[in-house]
């Protein structure tokens, strides 16, 4: 079992706790736990001054999501709960690697299963902060991350109650010849390895993360682009929940469009399809920017069930748009032809046309504007023809 090991301790010289500084939506402890079950900890220990706040909504949060969390108030427990065959990850308390640069090390050949992470003595931050990056030889310091066997760990039970568990472990996985793993300086910079000692460094790491993942505007796209540029505007404080928000609006706004359908009111219930699209577009920005800082890279296609929902959701609605309840029209197959179509073409990202076709809250807009000024049926067999037109022309050159 791989077991880690965190703190929420340390102060900062404003009085704060380092744990708990807020870091693009989340706290600081909060991103140490996700870098450690990322590294695959099924079992989170923390050091903590009481089992209160963020401490326990973590975990509450690691148990929900079928880990373990033991908030500690000493390190007396550590022996009984890391068994010898068990792999023991140590974060320094405050300590931010940039996920990208975790998964490297974890996964290296030279010692990624068990190291001690090192930086050189000429190495800024060693300079800085040698209370929190401590010496271990003439030539290295620690670089606040260590991965060691857990039959070391049960030596903590031989010091005293006042003595500092982590540098004690650092202290153990080198005389049990764990072995060193020397940081290059690409790793170990100002945007991969954030010690969070003040609440002007969390901010300025900030900076950098947010503009390292902030969705790019393409203008073929228009108000997908513009769902990029409200995103970014409302980061980082939408980070936290604006994925469920913007979610939950582009759910009511779709449904509430379709039951104006299917009661005839076709202006206003495609506006309401396009908002609701426009909302998905903004809950697809956040959740794409969330996952690529936990994952510190780019994030595979989403499986993200929402884009599905508004597709079928608008079908519904351009179908009952131009055939509403209980009339029947054989026409009103072009609404779900359109959708259908349309997401058939987005899947090609690389021609400007198949961009356009993607933007879903676009198209909607486009035809409640055609159904504003009497020409709903006439553009709607307009699109259907040329995304039809496109396809075949796409097939044509594959």
């Amino acid at each position: 079992m791989r077991i880690g090991l965190i703190a929420a301790v340390t102060r900062t010289a404003a009085g704060d706790l380092r744990a708990e500084l807020p870091l693009a939506g989340r706290s600081v402890l909060g991103w140490q736990v996700d870098l450690l079950r990322m590294l695959g900890a099924e079992r989170i220990l923390c050091l903590a001054e009481s089992a209160t706040g963020e401490v326990l909504r973590l975990q509450h949060d690691v148990e929900r999501a079928g880990g373990t969390f033991h908030a500690l108030q000493g390190f007396a427990a550590i022996p009984a709960l890391v068994r010898s065959e068990d792999e023991l990850i140590v974060l320094r308390d405050g300590l931010v690697p940039d996920p990208a640069v975790m998964a490297a090390l974890a996964q290296s050949e030279t010692g990624g299963h068990r190291m001690v992470a090192t930086i050189p003595d000429d190495h800024p931050l060693a300079a800085a902060r040698p209370q929190d990056f401590e010496r271990i030889d003439a030539t290295r310091h620690w670089a606040g991350l260590l991965i060691m066997r857990g039959a070391p760990v049960q030596q903590l039970a031989d010091f005293p109650a006042d003595s500092d568990p982590v540098s004690v472990l650092v202290r153990l996985a080198l005389q049990a010849g764990t072995p060193c793993r020397e940081l290059s300086a690409q790793e170990v910079a100002p945007e991969t390895w954030l010690l969070a000692d003040c609440a002007g460094a969390v901010m300025a790491h900030e900076r950098l993360m947010l503009a390292k993942v902030a969705p790019q505007s393409d203008w073929r796209a228009p108000l997908v682009s513009l769902a990029g540029v409200l995103v970014r505007a409302l980061m980082p404080r939408g980070l936290a929940q604006g994925a469920v928000i913007s979610g939950a609006s582009a759910i009511m706004l779709i449904l509430t469009g379709l039951l104006m359908a299917v009661f005839g009111w076709a202006i206003p219930a495609i506006a309401l399809a396009s908002a609701g699209a426009f909302a998905a577009a903004v809950a697809a920005a956040f959740d794409d920017i969330s996952g690529k800082l936990r994952t510190g890279g780019d994030q595979p296609d989403s499986t993200n069930a929402l884009p599905v929902a508004v597709d079928l959701a608008a079908a519904a609605t351009l179908w009952f748009a131009l055939s509403p309840w209980p009339v029947w029209n054989a026409l009103a197959v072009c609404g779900p032809v359109v959708i259908g179509l349309a997401r058939l073409a987005g899947r090609d990202r690389g021609s400007t046309w198949a961009v356009s076709a993607s933007d879903r809250a676009a198209l909607l807009l486009v035809l409640a504007l055609a159904a504003a000024v009497g020409l709903f049926p006439e553009v709607l067999a307009c699109l259907a023809l040329g995304l039809l037109a496109g396809l075949l022309l796409r097939a044509g050159r594959d």
